[in-house]
């Protein structure tokens, strides 16, 4: 009797856990692809303002490399940005019922691990960009700043934030539901440092 009552609260624990990484990880993860997809839509309306004569910049494109950087940019960021709400994050999923150290320690360890992610993706596109318009290449560049963000910025500042916004005792009930914007808004400022 002993060794079933062991054994289920050993699944239920492991049970609980995964259902806490998954969801920790799914958040990051949706959090990083809204921060990369805004990153690069941002950077596809820049480019076609830019090639309208808008917006003055030192490195002129022809139309045709104008067009197509714009178009590739958005696609991929409209892209990340659909996944991002399809993802857990989209779902609503906020992790409740969780101690406030167990999130803490779960989107941490979700944040190295997608910042990770991030850099190898940037580690696998880096050499294919180099002879395709200056834009593109930005655009890489802004996966790996983000993963930069993701494995620095992020587990010191933007998780804990999170979770104090999330914890604030006595305050209002709409503050607790902030702290994914907050991360959202941490990442994004930080992958812009990252980009200069």
């Amino acid at each position: 009797m002993t060794d079933s009552v062991a054994t289920t609260d050993t699944r239920g624990l492991l049970r609980r856990y995964s259902i806490l990484a998954y969801g920790a990880f799914g958040t990051m993860l949706d959090i990083e692809l809204m921060v990369v997809g805004s990153l690069l839509v941002g950077l596809s309306i820049s480019v076609l303002l830019a090639g309208f004569g808008l917006v003055n910049v030192e490195q002129e494109l022809s139309t045709g490399a104008m067009l197509t950087s714009a178009m590739v940019l958005a696609v991929i960021g409209l892209f990340g940005l659909g996944v991002a709400a399809e993802g857990p994050l989209g779902r609503g999923r906020r992790l409740v019922g969780f101690k406030i150290w167990e999130i803490g320690i779960g989107r941490t360890l979700a944040a190295l691990a997608v910042g990770l992610v991030a850099l190898l993706a940037y580690g696998l596109v880096d050499g294919l960009v180099d002879d395709l318009p200056a834009p593109l290449v930005t655009g890489a560049e802004g996966l790996r700043a983000a993963g930069i963000a993701g494995m620095t910025v992020m587990p010191l500042i933007g998780v804990p934030l999170s979770l104090f916004v999330r914890w604030y005792p006595n305050g209002p009930t709409w503050l607790a539901k902030l702290d994914i914007p907050v991360m959202f808004v941490v990442w994004a400022i930080a992958t812009m440092a990252f980009m200069g």
